[in-house]
C-alpha cells in the first residue's frame, strides 16, 4: 500500500508540472485540442457515411460502432494524457538521456512512461466521454447499476492495454537502436484498432485478442459493455491481458538493466 500511495503522489507531481509547462504555451494546448478533436470528428463521419448504405457493419450495427468508437476515444485520450512519452523513448534511448530512471524515486517503468501529463488531452478525454455516455444512452440497461459496474470494469482493461502495449513496443528499441520500431508498431496498432476486430480474419483476430492484445484498446471492452461477449469470456481476455502486462513490465525493467547511459 506504501508503494502505490508513493507513485500515486508521484502522479500527482506529474500533473502538477504537467499543468504548469502546458499553461505557458497556450496556442499549443489549443491546437492539440483541435487536431483530436478533428480526428474524433474524422472516425464518426466515415461511419456514419458508411451505416447510410448499410444495416451493420461485420456485425456491428450503427449504435455498437457508437459505443466502439467511445472505447477507442477514451482509451486513446488516456494514451496521450499519461503515456505520450514513450513516443521519444527511441530518441532518448540512442542518446543515452536515461539516466534519471536510475535515481529510482520509483519505478522505473512508472517514473518514465508517466512523466509526461498532458492537461490538453483532458480536454479531448472529457469530449470522448461524452461521446461515449451518448452512445451508451441508446443501449438499453448500459447506464444502470450492473452497466456502470461493466462500463468501469472495461475502462480499466482498456486503459491497462494501452499501458502494457506502450511498454511492450519500447522493448524493441533495447534490441534495435535507432529503429524507431516502437513508433512503427503504434502507427499499425493504431490503425488496427480503428475498426472492430470482426473485419479482420480469424488468424488475424486471434493474433490481434490474444499475442498482441490491440483488441483490448476498444473491440474488447465495447464488445464486453454491449454483452457481445460473456462476463466469464470478459474475465478471460482481462486475467490474460493483465498477466502479460505484468510480464511486459518485469522484461522492460530487465531489458532497462543493460542500457548504456551518456556517463556509462
Amino acid at each position: 500500500m506504501g508503494a502505490l500511495l508513493h507513485h500515486l503522489r508521484l502522479a500527482r507531481e506529474f500533473a502538477r508540472v504537467g499543468v504548469i509547462r502546458k499553461s505557458q504555451f497556450r496556442v499549443e494546448f489549443l491546437t492539440q485540442v483541435v487536431m483530436d478533436t478533428a480526428w474524433y470528428l474524422v472516425h464518426i463521419a466515415t461511419f456514419e457515411i458508411l451505416f447510410a448504405h448499410t444495416d451493420s457493419i461485420a456485425g456491428w450495427t450503427q449504435s455498437e460502432v457508437r459505443v466502439f468508437l467511445g472505447f477507442l476515444f477514451l482509451s486513446d485520450a488516456f494514451w496521450m494524457i499519461w503515456l505520450g512519452q514513450c513516443w521519444h523513448f527511441g530518441r532518448e534511448l540512442k542518446d543515452g538521456v536515461l539516466d534519471s530512471l536510475r535515481l529510482r524515486p520509483g519505478a522505473p517503468v512508472f517514473v518514465y512512461f508517466f512523466q509526461r501529463f498532458s492537461l490538453e488531452a483532458c480536454i479531448n478525454g472529457a469530449m470522448a466521454l461524452g461521446w461515449l455516455l451518448y452512445a451508451l444512452a441508446d443501449v438499453p440497461g448500459a447506464l444502470g447499476i450492473a452497466g456502470i459496474a461493466k462500463l468501469v470494469w472495461a475502462l480499466a482493461l482498456a486503459f491497462w492495454a494501452r499501458t502494457a502495449l506502450s511498454v511492450l513496443f519500447t522493448i524493441a528499441e533495447f534490441r534495435a537502436v535507432n529503429s524507431d520500431l516502437s513508433n512503427l508498431a503504434w502507427e499499425v496498432s493504431m490503425t488496427l484498432a480503428d475498426r472492430p476486430m470482426d473485419v479482420f480474419p480469424l488468424r488475424m483476430r486471434q493474433l490481434l485478442t490474444s499475442l498482441i492484445p490491440v483488441a483490448g484498446l476498444s473491440t474488447l471492452p465495447a464488445a464486453l459493455v454491449l454483452g457481445r461477449i460473456s462476463p466469464f469470456e470478459g474475465l478471460l481476455h482481462s486475467a490474460w491481458i493483465f498477466a502479460l502486462g505484468l510480464g511486459v513490465f518485469a522484461w522492460w525493467r530487465r531489458s532497462f538493466r543493460h542500457y548504456a547511459s551518456a556517463l556509462g
